[in-house]
């Protein structure tokens, strides 16, 4: 893809524990282009935040490649460059544990401007970054004890705005926050978006709101992707028996937005352990559609659509002539 700026090949995490090895992340292969916003979408325990942390530098890779800007940043934060530290940023979940509450706004957002040489007059762009989140410049003097959560979330994006990145992960930046407030952070950041040519991989567990934000979705399952697609292809024409079930449990409050849901699927049992994953496809033993090399046989992430890619037995690549039992 030529104006890709991020990509993963292969990428694993998997974590060593008394009770066993936790394959947080498992064998995920993902491209960003530049400008874009990916959604990043699965339940607790699909390897989502595992995979952002592996972008930023946080953990290194047990094995695979991260590729920003046609370049091999495998390795954790400790070897990467200075610029690619500026370049890649995050926003975490919880504004509260993310900033130190013995420093105001202001000595926050002077640490990474101080670090990365980012301006030539610090005090001027403690300034500019608050009115960028649309906050008041009398902010600057304050402590995280003195402002709301969506306030703290808003000091959050400016921080990472600081060193003027390209690339920012966004951790559930509003699933802390009231629904009222994630509005105004989700309108933030996308005149942000618009304005400072940034590309975000947005992390969430909210599918709904990927129909608005995302320019593409990736759902997530037990550490693997499961299904990618741009989004308004995805939310019109869903493909594995995961999504359609993701789909058809978002609430709606209109006899229109019904009639526009896949028919609902029911899952037939419990979510595996991360510690004791069954072979094959980590869906099967949920899968009212499951076959006998589900379980036995992980099935490749194809391109059933153009762009649009799936990992499930049920569609091999002539799967418009073998429909699917919904269909």
């Amino acid at each position: 893809m030529s104006n890709a700026i991020l990509s993963g090949e292969g990428l694993q995490k998997y974590f060593q524990t008394r009770r066993g090895v936790i394959k947080a992340v498992d064998s995920v292969d993902f491209v960003m282009r530049e400008g874009e916003v990916l959604g990043v979408v699965g339940e607790s325990g699909s390897g989502k935040t595992t995979l952002g942390n592996m972008i930023v530098g946080i953990y290194p890779p047990t094995a695979g490649k991260v590729i920003f800007k046609g370049g091999d940043i495998s390795q954790g934060a400790g070897h990467r460059s200075l610029e690619i530290k500026r370049e890649i940023q995050m926003v975490f979940q919880n504004p509260s544990s993310s900033l130190n509450p013995k420093r105001s706004v202001r000595q926050t957002l002077e640490v990474p401007l101080s670090v990365h040489k980012t301006a030539s007059s610090v005090g001027e762009r403690v300034s500019e970054l608050l009115s960028l989140v649309e906050l008041p410049p009398e902010y600057a003097d304050r402590y995280p004890e003195e402002l709301g959560g969506g306030e703290k979330q808003l000091v959050a994006i400016a921080r990472a705005l600081a060193t003027n990145p390209s690339l920012i992960v966004l951790d559930e930046p509003t699933s802390a926050l009231d629904v009222s407030i994630q509005a105004k952070i989700i309108g933030v950041l996308m005149r942000l978006k618009d304005r400072l040519n940034l590309s975000y991989m947005f992390i969430t567990h909210n599918l709904s709101l990927m129909r608005n934000v995302a320019d593409r979705v990736m759902i997530m399952y037990l550490g693997k992707v499961r299904e990618v697609a741009p989004t308004e292809e995805f939310f019109k024409n869903p493909i594995h028996p995961y999504t359609k079930m993701l789909l058809s449990s978002i609430p709606v409050v209109s006899d229109a937005e019904e009639a526009v849901k896949p028919e609902k699927i029911v899952s037939t049992g419990e979510i595996a352990g991360a510690l004791n994953l069954p072979p094959g496809c980590s869906f099967h033993p949920r899968c009212p559609f499951v076959m006998e090399v589900c379980k036995s046989v992980d099935p490749p992430l194809l391109e059933v659509e153009p762009e649009h890619f799936c990992n499930c037995h049920l569609y091999p690549n002539d799967y418009k002539d073998k429909k699917a039992p919904w269909q």
